[in-house]
């Protein structure tokens, strides 16, 4: 079972992954899980990551 903060860690490594892959549709694949997720805990991409820090 994972708590609600693991999610926080998946949406910040995901964003860098689309970080790395600017250029490949990969980008938008793992900027969309990111969304996904966050979106899951009522939150913003950028209000998950702001929350890790």
């Amino acid at each position: 079972m994972h708590h609600p903060q693991d999610d926080l860690l998946i949406v910040y490594a995901l964003t860098l992954l689309a970080q790395e892959y600017k250029v490949a549709q990969k980008e938008e694949w793992a900027l969309s899980l990111a969304d996904g997720i966050a979106e899951q805990h009522g939150l913003t991409v950028s209000d998950a990551i702001r929350q890790l820090e």
